[in-house]
């Protein structure tokens, strides 16, 4: 319940963070917030995220030996350097775009690598620990903080960069915050101050792999921004962005709700190396979350009209169809990334880079084509569903070659149905007229996802196996 509180507070901000910042920015700088958040997730993606990995696979047993602390202070001379990396590029891009302050949007980007690396260190640590009520706190206080300095900061004027810098200090408070919690809880267990370095050979083996993978995924999920910007402009990729934004707001909260509810148990069970104990948590994990993204699919299809209508400004109302492409997107994306854990159990994580980089390619051969003979911009929505799709196909047979995982065919079966259900009636809002049917839909989706939800959970072993692993804050270790 800790966590399920939690993960809707950080829901509901996000949401009144999407209101808010498309209430004070233009398209086109709300496009200029979108190249500054492909950089920073160029600088996570590719350079940190692979080396955060190899720390949460480690996790568990450094701070069983005492050793997590002490072994995480180079990290801090990587992630400077990564922000230096960070801040040369958003210059080259703040220049090419024509911006008027490229060096403050540069700096920001630096400081937000920095903060925002810490922050996904510290806070996510405490909850795989199972320190759940102090994650979920300082994770609530980063993000309500960050939409306050952003908000306050709008007086000084209602351009990207200084949305960005709101966003930066509230990082900057959380980072801080958990950071300072994680090296009290490690004193208080007598952790040591000293320990052996990381293996670097052994650090390069996983996470090189693993950063050519996660470069294919950001080119496919970001750098695509760069050719629509080139091909239709700032604005065009505003309008784009508030719709697969929007989406990918309302799959974050229940992605990251699954994370941290699930993920630290799948890990755990998976710390002892044992191939047979990960092909089972990996099966249970997939049974378990496979078919709730299919349901959520549809619901975000269904819900696409009223949720633009209630969380962006009037200026952006023609989002809708893309906040539709962007749930079958996100379904695919968040459908990988589970099957893509097979990676983590077998450490082969240059099998991630096959499936990434094939949607990659499909996507900007699709928006080259587009772009080149001028088609319309529904058609960038239409290339980044064609490259999500041939991402997961590879992905799921690419991972089956490492881990024998199996599916639990009634889950899946009525998860499909929930998806193709929600998204006829999706299809079908447009054609109602009047408040009553409009509200009688609404009725009819509630119902029916409550009664989903019921059947996926009823008597399901997978969750209850992965439920039955002890985590080390459970211990009280």
């Amino acid at each position: 319940m800790i966590v399920l509180g939690g993960r809707l507070a950080i829901a509901c901000i996000g949401l009144i963070a999407i209101r808010a910042v498309t209430t004070f920015l233009s398209p086109e700088e709300y496009g200029y917030l979108a190249l500054l958040l492909m950089v920073q997730t160029l600088c996570g993606m590719f350079l940190v995220n692979p080396v955060g990995v190899y720390i949460n696979r480690h996790t568990h047993q450094w701070w069983g030996e005492g050793t997590l602390m002490s072994r995480l202070k180079p990290f801090r001379f990587y992630v400077i350097a990564v922000s230096l990396v960070g801040g040369i590029v958003m210059f080259g891009v703040a220049l090419a775009s024509a911006n008027e302050h490229p060096f403050l949007s540069a700096f920001a980007l630096m400081l937000m690598v920095v903060f925002g690396t810490w922050n996904a260190t510290w806070v996510p640590r405490l909850n795989v620990l199972g320190f759940r009520l102090d994650a979920v706190f300082w994770g609530v206080l980063t993000v309500a903080l960050s939409l306050l300095f952003s908000v306050a900061l709008m007086l000084l004027g209602t351009t990207a960069t200084v949305w960005f810098w709101g966003q930066v200090l509230g990082m900057l408070v959380g980072a801080a915050g958990a950071g300072k919690l994680m090296r009290k809880y490690a004193k208080t267990l007598g952790h040591t101050e000293v320990a052996p370095a990381i293996d670097f050979a052994d650090l390069m083996r996983f996470s090189l792999p693993l950063a050519i993978g996660t470069g294919f995924m950001w080119l496919q999920l970001s750098g695509y921004r760069l050719v629509v910007e080139a091909y239709w402009g700032l604005s065009q990729l505003g309008y784009i962005t508030v719709g697969l934004l929007l989406a990918t707001q309302i799959w974050s909260v229940f992605e990251s709700l699954a994370m941290q509810f699930l993920y630290p148990y799948f890990f755990k069970s998976i710390s002892d190396n044992h191939l047979e104990s990960g092909e089972r948590a990996l099966s249970d994990l997939i049974n378990v979350l496979g078919p709730f993204y299919l349901v959520l699919a549809g619901l975000t299809v269904v819900a696409a009209p009223l949720l633009v209508h209630l969380l962006v400004d009037s200026k952006f109302s023609d989002a809708v169809p893309f906040v539709m492409m962007g749930a079958f997107i996100e379904c695919c994306r968040a459908l990988a990334n589970v099957f893509g854990n097979a990676a983590q159990v077998t450490k082969k994580t240059l099998s991630l880079a096959l499936p990434y980089g094939f949607g990659a390619f499909v996507v900007f051969s699709f928006l080259f084509a587009t772009g080149l003979f001028e088609a319309g911009v529904i058609w960038v929505g239409a290339a980044l569903i064609a490259g999500a799709l041939g991402m997961l196909v590879v992905m799921v047979f690419s991972m089956y070659k490492q881990v024998r995982f199996k599916f639990k065919r009634k889950s899946w079966l009525i998860g499909m149905f929930g998806m193709i259900l929600f998204c006829v009636m999706g299809f079908w809002y447009g054609e109602l007229n009047t408040a009553p049917e409009r509200f009688g839909l609404v009725v009819f989706v509630v119902l029916a996802s409550g009664l989903l939800t019921f059947a996926l959970l009823r008597r399901n072993a997978a969750l209850t196996r992965l439920l039955d692993t002890q985590l080390s804050g459970e211990n009280g270790v």
